[in-house]
């Protein structure tokens, strides 16, 4: 292992033929050779004992058991008996380029190995490409276009469409079943968007301390029932019961957070009424608590919903403002954090292609 370890004392010269540095006297070479699966070694050690494995020998084994159970690790899992002995089984060529392919040596099944990504004809890159654009800002035509001339690959918007809420539904769930660790004071607040020609409400339910959009809802009516469906939400994700909850005066805020999150008053809770209530009513913005940093996120959803040109159902509605949750709270770093809210509500980091690497999570056990 401690040959192995410094890489460099290992050197495969020849088909089956390594040099191997001595690990005293490094100017001291010794090859060591596989033929009929039969091992030697030039060192001393091996011709007086009868060719008794010497630590070369030992050496080249590891690392050649090492580099295969990387090999194998990277190889992806069988779709339908779930074994890892798998192997390549060649390639096939999409227009978006070269797939591998895979046959599984227990059940004899072949898949491509690209997880939640069968039977889409681009590859995975593309699909967070096509993501990540939409909720930067541009339009489902202008992400086509984009594809076209990039990558020569000929797109319906309705196709990008389909990518996008799709996956905005895999990759919501999958952050919402992380372990976040999130403050005790609470933010809530709606807004009106357009649906197919109709004014409809989105809810808006964020951390104060991590800024995490843990919730959004979409719905036609400001109902009791509607205004309860983000805190049902947000129960689902954390474990963390608020002790404030920042609203502006809408009626069916005091009873929905009751509903939720009220209890029996206890000692120390206020005297005149019998039951407790995280609710904070926020008299206007100008007040010493107000509900500023919600509203920031209403005039940030604004500028993105205006490229959409209004929504055509609520259900797509609410998968695309779920991706738009996703890409808020897991890619776009907070000015104010200097992070993504994610990161810091300790959900971990995602490194390189934002995007890509989220789909791949979401993604990997479907």
């Amino acid at each position: 292992m401690a040959i192995v370890a410094r890489g460099d004392q290992i050197q495969e010269v020849a088909p089956n033929a390594y040099i191997v540095h001595s690990q005293s006297h490094l100017e001291i070479e010794h090859t060591v050779k596989i033929e009929r699966n039969h091992w030697s070694c030039t060192c001393n050690f091996f011709k007086t004992t009868n060719a008794k494995a010497c630590i070369h020998i030992l050496a080249v084994r590891f690392r050649l058991g090492f580099i295969e159970k990387k090999e194998i690790e990277d190889k992806p899992n069988c779709e339908i008996c779930h074994s890892r002995d798998v192997k390549c089984n060649g390639k096939r060529y999409n227009k978006s380029g070269v797939v591998k392919r895979y046959r599984c040596n227990v059940c004899g099944h072949r898949f491509t190995g690209r997880d939640g990504f069968q039977k889409r004809r681009s590859d995975p890159e593309k699909i967070a490409l096509a993501l990540d654009l939409y909720f930067r800002g541009m339009s489902l035509r202008q992400i086509t276009e984009h594809f076209s001339q990039v990558y020569s690959l000929d797109l319906s918007h309705m196709t990008v469409y389909r990518w996008i809420v799709h996956y905005s539904k895999l990759a919501a769930d999958w952050m919402d079943s992380q372990e976040m660790k999130v403050g005790e004071k609470w933010h809530m607040d709606e807004t009106v968007i357009n649906i197919n020609g109709e004014n409809h409400y989105l809810w808006n339910l964020m951390d104060s301390e991590t800024r995490m959009l843990m919730a959004t809802h979409v719905s036609k009516t400001r109902s009791l029932a509607a205004t309860r469906a983000p805190l049902i939400k947000a129960k689902d994700i954390t474990d963390t019961v608020p002790t404030e909850i920042l609203t502006d005066g809408m009626k069916a805020y005091p009873l929905a957070i009751q509903k939720e999150f009220g209890r029996r008053a206890q000692f120390g809770d206020c005297r005149r009424r019998s039951y407790w209530s995280p609710h904070v009513r926020v008299p206007s913005i100008r007040a010493a608590e107000s509900n500023n940093i919600v509203e920031r996120l209403h005039g940030t959803e604004k500028s993105r919903t205006k490229v959409m040109r209004g929504f055509d159902q609520v259900d797509g509605a609410a998968s695309l403002m779920d991706g738009w949750r996703v890409h808020y709270d897991m890619v776009r770093d907070h000015q104010t954090l200097g992070m993504t809210p994610a990161e810091k509500a300790g959900i971990p980091k995602l490194e390189g292609f934002r995007w890509h690497e989220l789909l791949r999570l979401a993604t990997k056990d479907n």
